[in-house]
């Protein structure tokens, strides 16, 4: 019976997905159902393949995944829409509740873009200009107009990003906890080559400081090795070299790793 049971419980996405084939087959395209669980597959499946390996999918097995104006609906609808310049720190916090988890690490790295700019029609903002910085961190909505001539300047005097910054949030679980939580993307915002280490230093504390106002806890931070950002972490850690503004390594909660005095 126990071992029925997970057989079932291994192959229920199979059956929901059969399922909704055959019962869409006989309606038309304004009647088709999905299962909640169909639903969290088409996400996953549009998010990590893209909207070409979904359409080739839904369209070689019909009435088995909804169409991309439902699926549009469901990520308007299901919080997963992620704003240029925003911190998801009450999402996250949410996230780390569930798991009772109070620790994580932080890490930061800027990727390669093509220059585009698109108009969120959400927010009322366009995106793909680089995001002004105040204090190190990324002004939300900055490009929000309803002015032509505005927008024409826009276009005309700034040049449109080639880099867009991501921070990512892996958090640790406790020895006793045997599944690894998956990572947790915190922002994304368009970007240019003018980002300097006081910025991201600058950043890095607010980053901080708002997760221990939500009683979770940054051990630290990791990017690659982008002078800006080696720079970052050479002032932040003090190692042959400080900042006069922001001496974190002296900080009574800064991250410390007791070592031996004797090696063996």
């Amino acid at each position: 019976v126990e071992d029925d049971r997970i057989c079932d419980d291994k192959h229920r996405l199979l059956k929901e997905f059969i399922n909704a084939i055959i019962y869409n087959l006989i309606k038309s395209s304004n009647h088709f159902r999905y299962s909640d669980s169909i639903k969290d597959f088409a996400l996953s499946l549009y998010i990590l393949g893209g909207k070409l390996t979904y359409e080739f999918v839904r369209l070689n097995l019909a009435g088995s995944l909804p169409n991309l104006t439902m699926l549009h609906s469901l990520i308007s609808n299901s919080n997963l829409k992620i704003s240029e310049a925003e911190f998801r720190f009450d999402e996250l916090q949410n996230k780390f509740k569930n798991l009772n988890i109070q620790y994580a690490f932080c890490s930061e790295d800027m990727t390669s873009v093509m220059k585009k700019i698109k108009y969120d029609s959400i927010a009322n903002t366009f995106v793909g200009f680089p995001t002004p910085l105040a204090h190190g961190i990324p002004i939300k909505e900055y490009y929000k107009t309803d002015s032509f001539d505005i927008l024409k300047l826009w276009f005309s005097s700034i040049e449109k990003s080639s880099l867009l910054n991501v921070h990512m949030i892996q958090p640790l679980q406790y020895s006793s906890q045997n599944v690894i939580p998956s990572p947790f993307l915190l922002a994304a915002y368009g970007t240019n080559t003018t980002t300097t280490a006081d910025d991201i230093l600058q950043r890095w504390w607010y980053i901080f400081n708002q997760f221990l106002q939500r009683k979770i806890r940054i051990i630290g931070f990791s990017t690659d090795a982008d002078a800006k950002y080696l720079r970052a972490m050479r002032l932040i850690s003090g190692f042959f070299g400080s900042s006069s503004n922001l001496q974190l390594h002296q900080h009574p909660l800064a991250f410390k790793i007791q070592t031996t005095s004797q090696w063996p």
